[in-house]
Parts: C-alpha cells; structure tokens; sequence
C-alpha cells in the first residue's frame, strides 16, 4: 500500500476509534457518576494518576525504542534491531519485578497517605492493587507496541484498542448490572482490555517484523544505556507533565477534600478524550515522520508537518468549539447531579492549552524522531516547578481552590506553546523559528470562530433535551467543519481527501 493510502487508512481508524472510546466513556461516567458518586470515580483517576508517576522511570526507555528500532529496521539491519528489542523487553520486566511489591505494600496502607472515606477503603485498596497489576503488565510488553509505528501500520493499533474499549464496555455493563456497583470493577474491565491488547500485539510483531527476534541473548546493556541516554530526557518530560497536569487529583485531594477531587476528576473526562484524540490522530504521521527523517529528507518532513497542522486545526475545533459552546447544556443532561457550573468552568480551564498547542501536537513526535528533546525537557521542567510553587501558594493563601489547579496550568501551557514548542519544532527540522506561526495562529482565529459561534447558538436556543442538543450540534459542526475545511485546504487537498476516505469505507 502506498505512503499516502496508508496514512489515509491510519487516519481513518484512529478516528473510529476515537468515536468508540468516546461513546463508552460518555455513556459509562454518566452511569458510574449517578450510581457510585463522584467521590468514588475520582478515586479511579488517582489510581492511574498514581501509575503515570511509577511509569517517568520507564518513559526513558520505552519512549525512545520505536525510534532505534525503527531506524535500524529501514536501514535493513535486522540483528541490531534484534538487540535492541530484546534488551529493553529484558529491563522492562527487571523494573516491573522490582516495583510491584513495594507497591503492595504502600497501596496496604494507603488510608494513611490519602483522604479515602472509610466506607470505601477496602474498594480503593482492590482497586489499587488491580490498577498496578495493570501498570506491570503494561511495562513488560511495553516494546511490543512499537510495531505499529516501525511498520506504519496504526490502523491495527486502532482496530485492537477498538476490540478493548467495546469488550471493556461490555464486561463493566455485565458486572454493574449482575451485582452491587463498585469502583472494583473499573481496574477489573482495564486490566482484561491490556490482556487483549498484549496478546494482539505479540501476535502482530510476529507477523509484521518476523525478521526482528526476542531473544534473551541478544539483550545488551550497552543498548539500554545507549536508548536511555537520549530517553532520559523524556523522563524529565514526562516529570514535568505530571507537575504540570498529573497533580491535580492528589493536590485536590490532599489539600481540598476527596469530594473536589471527584469533581475535578469528572471535569476532566470529556477534555481528556479530546486530548487524547488530538495526541492520537497527530500520531498517525509519526511513522512518516520517522521515514522521511531516517532518509534525510527534510523538505518531505517540513511539508507533511504542515499538513499535519491543517489536518488537526480542523480536528481540534469540532471538540473544543464543541465543549466551549454548548458545555452548560452537555452538562445538565449528562451528569445533573453534580455542581454543573464548577463543573464547565473546570472543562474550560483544562482545554484552553489546546487553543495554542491542539494544531501542533504533532510537533512532540518531532522531537523524539530528531532525537532532540533535551531542551524540551529542560523547558517543561522548569515550567512544572514553577507550576507546582503557584498552585501551592495560591491553595494556602486564597480561596480559589480547583481553579487555582487548572487556572496556573492552562495559563502555563499557553504561554510555553507560543515561547517554545513552536520555534523549537522548526529548529529541529532545520528551519526558521518562526515557520510554524501563521499555521499556529490560523487555528487559533479558527478556534476562537468555533466558540464563539457555539455560546452564541446555546445562549439563543432552548437546547433542553438530548434530541435538541444533538440536532443543533451535529448541525454545527458539519457548517462549520465545511467552511474551515474551505479556508484551510486547496481544492486539490480537499478532492484528495474525499477521494481517499470514500476508497477506504469502500474497501471496509
């Protein structure tokens, strides 16, 4: 299959995938709220808060294998590739050993490190003990993920993620339905969907790179020195993201109450699956990316980046327009038991980074594929901190609580995309810093176009019932996705767009 069908292919079903993780989640934190509280859930959100802080030690390997592996596989050097495969599933399983039983025994313990209301202690504590149950899993089979992206097939990724999600969904409907509601059951559900993905991905790295061996004996340190070398500095990124966003259950939670940590771990459902989309479909060039680069070809790279961009202006504001505009009333119908107004103030404040970063997301596979994150990381490090000292401050000496949290963040996250994340993008592709802005700002007047068109709409319309809200939106979104796809696009990018996607449903 050719470059651009398969990119069209991958595209596609990363956004299938996309409307299916959606859908569950939409339907599946309306029940889990109503039935279990908010309390409760949030809970689920620190465990795997928790799990993210475990897994920076391991972002220094597993970040950058895909890239050394990659590379020597277009080269055609497949016992190097082998080297590298093998040792970094070796170390792999040597950390997930080593961490598991102090994390037993902490977890044992834990009403004594956070505020868990007594009547569901022993459902947290079985809950923690499945989610990092998980988290080993996950880090053993870690290397095996990265065949998508080495053979550019993440079409694949997104078919098995999709199986998951809807078998998840469907063992968490079976158990909330034949027994008594429980947040057990929401680690049970992820734990068997990491089972599916494992199995998927062993089989398809059989099958796809047969070339590339496992082998005990092939595991070197030096390799793993020689990886981690370079992904220690996404470690470092991976620390900074979680002092920039990832402490925001357990500052809630230590420093507020485990009820505002519920309620700011509701909040953060619906933009979290709008990052998570917008990461997932910038990544459907990561394999082009690593192409073009691993053969020197830096205008091909400078070009598809840009068409990146394009694709994700428009990707960006049907969800964020989306939420900005007719939050309030999203909000009354999904969850109205829960303070709806704390609620969308807190959506808002988490997605504002987006408006300068959602279009160039793209750009944080640039840095790993260029092997240049070492300023990156140093940058996000000291924004982290500098994050965490003025949450801090503003929790002991105002009474501006969750929005002291996810105020300091967005404003962080905003001014660093326009400083850094832009120019440093385009130097490590070799252009000049400010190549990336017109595109940037282009999406963000686009964006701006999208909300305000949005509150407008929901401010003047009586949107009191599902059918409204949908009829309305969906309305919206497909004038507005028109128009923006109009400004953006050449009508030859648009002919091949369609013309693409028609092939793909056609053969699907």
């Amino acid at each position: 299959m050719s470059g651009n069908k398969q990119l069209a292919l991958n595209t596609l079903a990363t956004a299938i995938n996309l409307i299916v993780a959606f859908s569950i989640s939409f339907f599946l934190t309306s029940y889990l709220v109503k039935t279990i509280g908010s309390t409760a859930y949030g809970f689920f959100g620190l465990a795997n808060t928790i799990v993210n802080y475990a897994l920076i030690i391991t972002t220094a390997l597993n970040s950058m294998a895909a890239r050394f592996i990659g590379i020597e596989v277009h080269k055609g050097d497949f016992k190097q590739a082998s080297v590298y495969y093998s040792s970094v599933f070796v170390a792999d399983s040597i950390f997930a050993a080593l961490i598991f039983i102090p994390s037993c025994i902490a977890i044992w313990y834990i009403n004594y490190i956070f505020d868990v209301p007594s009547d569901l202690l022993s459902d947290v504590r079985i809950l923690f003990y499945v989610v990092f149950l998980n988290m080993c899993l996950n880090i053993i089979s870690a290397v095996f993920g990265g065949v998508y992206v080495i053979k550019n097939r993440l079409d694949l990724s997104s078919y098995i993620t999709i199986i998951s999600h809807i078998l998840k969904a469907l063992l968490l409907v079976y158990l909330y339905w034949k027994f008594e509601p429980s947040i057990i059951y929401l680690g049970t559900a992820t734990l068997l969907a990491t089972l599916i993905t494992i199995t998927s991905n062993i089989h398809f790295n059989r099958k796809l790179l047969p070339e590339v061996k496992l082998s005990k004996g092939l595991s070197s340190w030096h390799a793993v020195k020689t990886i981690v070398s370079s992904g220690v500095w996404n470690s470092l990124n991976q620390l900074s993201v979680t002092l920039l966003h990832g402490l925001d259950l357990l500052l809630a939670n230590l420093f507020i109450s485990s009820a505002a940590m519920g309620v700011l771990s509701v909040s953060g459902t619906i933009p979290g699956v709008i990052t998570s989309c917008l990461f997932s479909l910038a990544n459907v060039y990561t394999p082009v990316f690593l192409e073009h680069y691993a053969h020197g070809k830096f205008d091909k790279l400078l070009n598809d980046l840009k068409n990146s961009i394009k694709l994700m202006t428009i990707v960006t504001c049907i969800p964020i327009g989306s939420l900005i505009g007719f939050g309030m009333p999203f909000y009354k119908l999904w969850v109205p038991n829960v303070d709806l107004n704390l609620l969308y103030g807190l959506s808002i404040f988490v997605v504002l980074p987006l408006f300068s970063g959602g279009a160039i997301s793209g750009t944080n596979y640039i840095y790993t594929i260029t092997n240049k994150v070492k300023w990156q990381s140093i940058v996000l490090l000291l924004t982290g901190l500098i994050n965490v000292f003025v949450v801090f401050i503003l929790l002991k000496t105002t009474s501006l609580g969750v929005y002291a949290i996810v105020g300091v963040s967005a404003t962080i996250g905003i001014i660093r995309n326009f400083i850094f994340n832009a120019p440093y993008a385009a130097y490590c592709i070799k252009q000049p810093l400010r190549t990336l802005y017109p595109e940037m700002i282009i999406s963000i007047v686009c964006l701006v176009v999208w909300a305000s068109v949005g509150l407008l709409l929901s401010n003047y319309l009586s949107l009191d019932s599902w059918g409204k809200l949908i009829g309305v939106g969906f309305s919206y979104i497909i004038i507005l996705t028109y128009i923006t796809t109009y400004i953006l696009l050449s009508k030859s990018q648009r002919n091949y767009l369609l013309k693409r996607i028609r092939g793909i449903i056609n053969r699907h």
